[in-house]
């Protein structure tokens, strides 16, 4: 294990933790509520802590191997998270555990969340902030850290192969450069948007984030009339665009031209949005839930919040059908695209889990045909089929083990299935449209602590996370 190149990278990330930190104290010290503190003396700690990592790991190696990689992966989660929770600690608002919950919820972007009402405008829009590092940070670490330790798992199927990224650290920057240069600038023109359309600053920067991280947990003040149907229509913009693949539009726009395999995974994820969006919106005309033009606002702009796994407000749900409802469930385990800030087990991979069951299918009704697997106008390699049928088994278990443990706390089956749904694919609000809304209050401690290990198993995509155990045993296991 190479520790240079650990204090390097992790270094580096507790500084960006630090820098995050000093953002709601403006706001803090605007409003007066004397939380600054809170924020501005843990910021100072990751300063000083990570520029001494970083100083420490400045001579290192320039390859980043597996073990590296896993490493990476796991501290800086633990980061992440333990940043997310201290100004609740300080601030006294919530309890150790329930710091603990509110913090990983916010970095995976999952959406549950444990604040009362009515807390100081600093603290929320540090819930926001959490949210956005999270989308950020997913993204980033699935183009550069991630497929150094679970390969591709689908990655290679929506990137050429001289878009793939190394194992090089100044590969690894320019790529990561790019991306988080659209990520930020699709922030603020969202942010611009909402803002034009009548909402405040406050409210249209924490709108943009929590929207562009898939997060899901921020409520707006109301508008009327016009402006709330050009404002659900603007937020569905900013759902779809989180759904996409961050790489594909960093190589749009360097390129500006259309290249790579992206484009195929997003037609493909507009394509089911549209269709999703257009058959529930019938289907609530078809009931005589709403008038038509309410019913296609209403039906698309859900669509594209439960396939990006946002979500929305349940209780605005809560008299639709069952039919929509159990709908608007599949589009939260389907997702978006590979690269994107979205949950769920992603467009592509079941993209070839289905072309693989029908060549199965072909292949058994005639034995001696030749054939090839294909998704999105790529060739699938036999190995990837294997990998993708792995991870799909794997995930398959989580879940309904998940609901199973979840269930030995009292929950419903219902609501512990839909609770194991929300934290596995990072969509809060699923836990509240598919059972009981006061499911994941009513938990305690423990059972909060176990949603915390499932929200950190669906970002890490439990492959990545068995991959980094089994080094980890590996390592141990070799000094005996």
């Amino acid at each position: 294990m190479r520790t240079r190149l650990l204090l390097y990278l992790l270094g580096w990330i507790t500084m960006t933790s630090g820098a995050a930190l000093v953002l709601p104290v403006p706001v803090s010290l605007a409003d007066g509520d004397g939380l600054w503190r809170a924020f501005a003396i843990p910021a100072a700690f990751f300063f000083l802590l990570g520029g001494a990592m970083a100083r420490a790991g400045k001579v290192h190696p320039e390859r980043v191997l597996v073990r590296e990689g896993a490493c990476v992966l796991v501290g800086a989660w633990c980061l992440l998270t333990v940043t997310a929770m201290l100004p609740y600690l300080f601030t006294g608002t919530l309890s150790v555990a329930d710091a603990l919950s509110e913090g990983v919820s916010g970095v995976t972007t999952t959406g549950l969340t444990m604040l009362p009402a009515q807390v100081p405008r600093s603290l929320v829009f540090w819930r926001s902030l959490t949210q956005w590092m999270g989308g950020v940070y997913i993204v980033l670490l699935l183009v550069t850290i991630v497929p150094q330790v679970a390969e591709w798992f689908g990655m290679s199927l929506v990137m050429m192969r001289g878009q793939m990224v190394g194992q090089l650290l100044p590969s690894m920057r320019r790529v990561a450069d790019r991306v988080a240069g659209v990520y930020m600038g699709a922030t603020a023109v969202f942010a611009a948007i909402f803002a034009g359309l009548g909402l405040s600053a406050f409210d249209a920067v924490n709108l943009a984030m929590v929207t562009l991280a898939t997060g899901g947990c921020y409520t707006p003040e109301p508008l009327a009339g016009v402006r709330a149907a050009a404002l659900s229509f603007a937020m569905m913009a900013a759902m779809l665009f989180s759904s996409g693949n961050f790489f594909f539009y960093a190589e749009l726009v360097r390129r500006r031209a259309l290249a790579g395999g992206g484009a195929g995974e997003m037609r493909a994820m507009l394509s089911l949005a549209a269709g999703a969006g257009l058959l529930v919106s019938l289907h609530l005309w078809h009931v005589g839930v709403y008038d038509l033009p309410e019913s296609l606002r209403h039906g698309f702009y859900s669509a594209a919040a439960f396939l990006s796994t946002t979500g929305t407000d349940p209780a605005g749900l809560a008299g639709w059908p069952d039919f929509d409802r159990f709908v608007l469930i599949l589009l939260v385990f389907i997702g978006g695209c590979i690269v994107s800030s979205s949950g769920g087990l992603k467009i592509v991979r079941l993209a070839v889990l289905v072309n693989a069951s029908l060549a199965e299918l072909r292949r058994t009704l005639h034995p001696r045909m030749m054939l090839r697997i294909s998704a999105l106008g790529r060739v699938v390699p036999l190995s990837l089929v294997g990998q993708l049928l792995s991870f799909f088994a794997l995930y398959t278990a989580v879940f309904f083990g998940a609901a199973m443990a979840l269930s030995l706390t009292g929950l419903a089956p219902l609501s512990a299935l839909g609770l194991s749904a929300a934290c596995l694919t990072s969509a809060g609000p699923a836990a509240l449209l598919a059972g009981d809304p006061a499911s994941y209050a009513a938990l305690g401690s423990g059972g909060r602590l176990f949603c915390c290990a499932l929200m950190l198993l669906g970002r890490l995509e439990i492959f990545s996370f068995l991959l980094v155990l089994q080094t980890m045993f590996g390592r141990s296991k070799g000094r005996w």
